[in-house]
């Protein structure tokens, strides 16, 4: 008989154990009908959490007393092997549905998301592209809550063949939550003219049932865009009258003095590395058939050496849109150092950083005949600790 952890093995009875399997579903809690809906507040799914361990702990105890009683019987037909030590665990608190809310008046959206392991490091931390990847889902499901479903933009807007195309993403993490962990994500947004407007993020790990601690924090710019004529548009006088109520007026999360900063352009500059060739495939293309905004941060960080992997952390991310990749493009990634004795401009880096400054350049095949920059970057490394 063989064992499946290193805790002594116990024998159970078939009968035992579907004994044991009927008492578990009946024991279970059921949660049909109560799962919250968009609008709900996250409390209302911290309640259910937070009533799961007392219900696990009975749960395990029952096992641990099925398993005995098994054991004592005698009953060694067709046996299968139990892990005791496993009842003796702290249960473990995992939320089954990301908890979302309307908050400040319908002004800010909420969701709140477990860390999952496909979105980990080999240091079982999350990266940039799990960062950037939330912020985008709890963007559009904010659109969602407010416009409807399916719908990423004002229905005057759809009418109207407009659209909103980001221009700019500033990704800025203190700290990159660890798999396991549970991140809140809060948006907004606020019309900047006619023309424009501006979407911020701020994530908070509530693993411990807080909200107090920020992680992380994003900017992005919006233009309307006429996806007929192919141009900038304004935004129509409906849809700025609807963000009267829905718009969250004069909360920067960059804070006040925040500047747009120009990126270079960095072909041609000395030091620049071989590119990194990205062909697009079906997996990279979103509904609007084009490839993601996420896709593009993992590109870029593509082209980064091993070795400053090695010696860094990757803090910021800056990313300009400039251009469309579509099924079958081919796309350059290279990058440069910045500032310092290996950088491209003129500047000085703060102590403990060390800044790059990327590009991805579509060349002239598939959909695409022409060669065109698709985005230019800026990423703000630390050195880690024990580098100097």
């Amino acid at each position: 008989m063989s064992t499946l952890a290193s805790a002594r093995p116990v024998a159970v009875a078939p009968r035992a154990a579907a004994m044991r399997g009927a008492s578990d579903r009946a024991s279970a809690p059921s949660h049909r009908g109560s799962r919250p809906r968009l609008g709900e507040s996250a409390s209302h799914a911290s309640a259910s959490i937070a009533s799961r361990p007392a219900v696990r702990a009975a749960r395990d105890s029952h096992r641990a007393r099925v398993v005995a009683g098994a054991s004592a019987s005698g009953n060694r037909t067709n046996t299968f092997v139990y892990d005791t030590a496993a009842a003796n665990k702290p249960p473990l608190d995992i939320p089954h549905w990301h908890s979302r809310a309307l908050v400040k008046g319908g002004r800010m959206f909420t969701e709140t998301f477990p860390v999952r392991f496909d979105e980990c490091g080999p240091n079982k931390q999350s990266t940039m592209r799990t960062v950037a990847s939330m912020i985008q889902e709890c963007a559009c499901n904010h659109a969602q809550g407010i416009w409807g479903r399916a719908q990423s933009m004002p229905a005057d807007m759809n009418k109207a063949n407009l659209a909103w195309v980001c221009t700019r993403l500033h990704i800025d993490v203190l700290q990159y939550p660890l798999w396991g962990d549970q991140v809140e994500v809060r948006t907004w947004f606020e019309a900047q003219g006619r023309i424009a407007a501006r979407r911020d993020w701020e994530m908070t790990d509530v693993t411990d049932g807080t909200s107090e601690k920020v992680i992380a924090r994003a900017t992005s710019s919006w233009i309307a865009f006429n996806l007929e004529k192919r141009k900038l548009a304004r935004i129509p006088q409906s849809v700025l009258d609807e963000f009267q109520t829905q718009a969250l007026p004069d909360a920067l999360v960059m804070g006040d003095a925040y500047e747009v900063e120009k990126l270079p352009d960095v072909r041609g500059m000395p030091g620049v590395t071989l590119p990194e060739s990205h062909s697009v495939r079906r997996t990279d293309l979103d509904m609007n058939n084009h490839v993601n905004n996420v896709v593009y941060t993992e590109w870029l960080l593509e082209s980064v050496p091993d070795a400053f992997w090695e010696k860094y952390d990757l803090r910021e991310i800056i990313l300009e849109f400039r251009n469309e990749c579509h099924d079958g493009d081919n796309v350059d990634a290279i990058c440069c150092r910045e500032c310092g004795e290996e950088g491209v401009l003129n500047c000085e880096e703060k102590p403990g950083q060390a800044t790059l400054v990327h590009m991805l350049l579509k060349r002239g095949f598939g959909m695409s005949p022409k060669e065109a920059e698709v985005v230019r970057a800026r990423s703000v490394w630390r050195v880690k600790n024990g580098f100097h």
